[in-house]
């Protein structure tokens, strides 16, 4: 036999054998995407650990993203296998990474300007990078129709300030310890609801009269991962360290932060939903720090009954907390089906708190 037919025979071969082997790892990468994004059917209380498979959810989509240029590069036809990959989970990449294609006018008039902004409590602090000054300027300065905050003080020179400012604005102000809703509308009678007893985690709802028809808001703060300072830095040393045994101990506790918190937020999560349902005849407005992505229970339980803001409306990523070195979007609109969205986004333009404000227009449905 010829030496270049030989040669020849090797190479295909060692073709077939290389995308064999990245086939299988490529629909390896498609199942454990899409099983990411089912783990938030799964209730945190019953499946606490199971539930967080979906904070993998990015890495799965950037390895299946990045399957096809691999393809590209050694065997074109097979490209398609990541992007059925990806339109297998297309709703929950659109969750995720929305692209909406209007264009992005955030100074529209029409419609009411909402915003959510968790404000760390209008700290000052410079190694933290907090600023509580500027966040109470940006607040007043914002001419949101409804403003959502969480982590407010309740005392101190910045609340002060925040309410002396917001009060020669006219606003109206409801609020329950740290949880606060400006509004330029007038509000409705007593709390209509709260989730809980805790101070700092939870929900508060009330009724606002907007041109004669009652919309209920809903002003969340869940349950938070309570991972300290001094655990995320142990993570990180042990990662440093390639310790395998002290990687595991670490992560171990950090998995257990991420699991107790969960559990208490599905909780507060399944409560929120209790309420929209007995209130489905009112235009329902909710926002908040919700301390979980898009791929999550919370996310997905609430978006059921509601429409995300920023789903529907926003572009990209949207990181909206930026502090301890996660970056993710945490913070989220939802409007009733009666409601419509339009230029959501995450204004990166402030660092003043270890969350980003984010704010959409808001406008009746048009039947």
């Amino acid at each position: 036999m010829p030496a270049d037919t030989v040669k020849s025979r090797f190479w295909h071969g060692a073709h077939i054998v290389l995308v064999s082997i990245l086939a299988g790892a490529n629909i390896a990468t498609i199942i454990l995407m899409l099983a990411t994004c089912l783990s938030t059917n799964l209730p945190p209380a019953t499946y606490p650990k199971l539930s967080q498979a979906g904070l993998l959810f990015p890495v799965f989509l950037g390895i299946n993203i990045l399957f096809v240029l691999v393809w590209l590069i050694i065997s074109w036809r097979w490209a398609v296998l990541p992007v059925l990959g990806v339109l297998l989970c297309w709703g929950y990449v659109r969750d995720y990474c929305p692209v909406n294609f209007q264009s992005e006018n955030r100074t529209k008039e029409g419609g009411l300007l909402v915003m959510s902004y968790n404000v760390a409590y209008l700290w000052e602090d410079t190694e933290q990078h907090l600023d509580g000054k500027q966040s109470v300027d940006y607040i007043a300065d914002s001419n949101a129709d409804i403003i959502f905050l969480q982590e407010c003080s309740q005392s101190g020179k910045m609340y002060d300030m925040l309410t002396h400012k917001m009060d020669s604005l006219r606003y109206n102000t409801r609020s329950w310890d740290s949880f606060y809703i400006f509004s330029k509308w007038p509000f409705v009678g007593d709390m209509v609801y709260r989730t809980s007893d805790n101070l700092y985690n939870g929900s508060t709802a009330w009724l606002i009269d907007i041109g004669g028809d009652t919309t209920l808001v809903i002003n969340n703060h869940l349950q938070s991962t309570r991972i300290s300072k001094e655990e995320k830095k142990e993570y990180g040393n042990a990662i440093d360290s390639y310790d395998r045994y002290r990687i595991e101990a670490s992560g171990k506790i950090l998995l257990s932060r991420l699991s107790d918190a969960a559990a208490e937020r599905a909780a507060q999560t399944d409560s929120i939903c209790d309420i929209i349902r007995k209130n489905a005849g009112y235009d329902i407005i909710v926002a908040g720090d919700h301390n979980d992505t898009p791929i999550s229970y919370t996310y997905q339980r609430i978006s059921s009954l509601l429409t995300c803001a920023f789903r529907e409306s926003g572009n990209g990523l949207g990181i909206s907390f930026i502090g301890r070195g996660f970056p993710v979007r945490i913070d989220h609109i939802f409007v009733s089906r009666g409601l419509k969205t339009s230029s959501t986004y995450v204004d990166t333009r402030i660092q003043a708190s270890d969350h980003r404000p984010i704010l959409t227009r808001v406008y009746k449905s048009v039947k």
